[in-house]
C-alpha cells in the first residue's frame, strides 16, 4: 500500500500542536498499559500454580483470603477495593488476572493510576509484574453504583491464573445499595455493621454485609434489626443459619438475653411489635479457626408464615 499524504489546508499551527500532544498522550497511555502487562510473559512450562488473591477489608481492615468482600453505597457513588496477588510459590513468578462483571457491573481495574480494565476483561487478561518469593503486586478495583438501575447488587470476579491457564484462586467483591429502611411487610430483616449502611429488606434478599478482617481472638459484631412496617401488630421470628465447620464461636443476643439457641433452631420470636416497631439483636462472631471465612444466612419469618427475607453475614480472617 502505497503512502496517504494529507495536507493540513487552513488549520492554525497551534492547533495541530494540540492535536499532537493529544496523540502523543494517548499512545503513551496506550503503550504503558501494554507495557504493564505484557514486559514479561514467562513460557507455559514455566508457570507458577503457586499463589493467592487477597484483599482489604472495610474499613482498611487487615487483607483476606477470604471468598467476598462487599461494601455498601449509594447511587452514584463508587466502591474502591484494594487487593494483592501474592506469590506463595519458592521462584519468580507471573501470573495471568480476568475481571468479569455481574448484575451490570462495570468495574474498573487499576495500578496505582494506570487502567488495566481493557486487558483485565479481554479473553487474554492482564498480566502481573513478575512478583519474587513472598512477594506481591497490589491492585485497585473500582465498581460505580448507577443511578436508577434495577439492580441493587453489583459485583464482579477476580479470577487468578497461571500464565499457562491453569486455575489458582477467585475472589468476589461485591457493591451493595443500601436497604429501603422504611420497609414493606410486617416482618422486614435489616443487617448492618458498625457505621456501614444496611443491607436487606423486603424485595432485597441475600444481600452481603461484611464485617471488618478480624484477627486472633477479634471479634466480629453486627446488628440484625428486625422491624414490623405494615401490620398493626406483628411478632417477627428469626433463624441464623450458622454455617460450616471452622469450630467458630457465635452468639446472638437480644439486649442482654443469649437467645442463640432459639435462633440457630429458628424458634426465636420477638415481642409483639406495633407498626414500625423494631427489635435489634446482636450477632458476634470470633474464632474462625483455620478458616478464611464463614457466612452467616439470617431470615426473617412473617406471623403465621414463613421465612420471607433472608441476607447473610460474612466474617473473614486475616491472611
Amino acid at each position: 500500500m502505497g503512502v496517504v499524504r494529507v495536507r493540513s489546508v487552513g488549520v492554525p499551527m497551534q492547533r495541530l500542536k494540540r492535536t499532537r500532544r493529544a496523540v502523543a498522550v494517548l499512545v503513551v497511555g496506550v503503550v504503558a498499559v501494554l507495557a504493564a502487562s505484557l514486559a514479561v510473559v514467562p513460557a507455559a512450562s514455566a508457570a507458577s500454580h503457586s499463589g493467592v488473591l487477597v484483599v482489604r477489608g472495610p474499613g482498611g481492615s487487615a487483607y483476606t483470603a477470604g471468598h467476598v468482600v462487599s461494601l455498601a453505597g449509594k447511587e452514584g457513588t463508587t466502591m474502591t477495593y484494594t487487593f494483592q496477588v501474592r506469590n506463595t510459590g519458592a521462584t519468580l513468578a507471573q501470573y495471568r488476572i480476568n475481571i468479569q462483571d455481574w448484575t451490570g457491573a462495570q468495574a474498573q481495574l487499576y495500578d496505582g493510576t494506570l487502567l488495566l480494565k481493557p486487558l483485565a476483561s479481554s479473553p487474554d487478561g492482564y498480566y502481573t509484574k513478575a512478583i519474587p518469593p513472598g512477594g506481591n503486586q497490589t491492585l485497585t478495583l473500582k465498581i460505580p453504583i448507577p443511578v436508577g438501575t434495577v439492580a441493587y447488587e453489583h459485583y464482579s470476579s477476580v479470577r487468578l491464573y497461571g500464565t499457562d491457564g491453569y486455575f489458582i484462586d477467585e475472589v468476589y467483591l461485591v457493591a451493595e445499595e443500601p436497604a429501603v429502611l422504611t420497609g414493606g411487610s410486617p416482618a422486614d430483616l435489616f443487617l448492618k455493621n458498625g457505621s456501614q449502611l444496611a443491607v436487606g429488606g423486603p424485595g432485597r434478599s441475600y444481600q452481603i454485609v461484611t464485617a471488618p478482617t478480624i484477627t486472633g481472638t477479634a471479634v466480629a459484631t453486627f446488628t440484625v434489626t428486625l422491624q414490623n412496617s405494615t401490620a398493626p401488630s406483628a411478632t417477627i421470628g428469626f433463624q441464623l443459619q450458622n454455617n460450616g465447620g471452622c469450630g467458630q464461636v457465635v452468639t446472638v443476643k437480644d439486649g442482654t438475653l443469649d437467645v442463640t439457641a432459639a435462633a440457630v433452631a429458628g424458634t426465636y420470636l420477638s415481642p409483639p411489635l406495633a407498626k414500625l416497631g423494631k427489635r435489634n439483636l446482636t450477632v458476634t462472631v470470633k474464632n474462625l479457626g483455620v478458616c478464611n471465612y464463614i457466612q452467616l444466612t439470617a431470615s426473617a419469618k412473617e406471623p403465621n408464615g414463613g421465612f420471607a427475607q433472608t441476607s447473610a453475614l460474612e466474617v473473614n480472617r486475616a491472611a
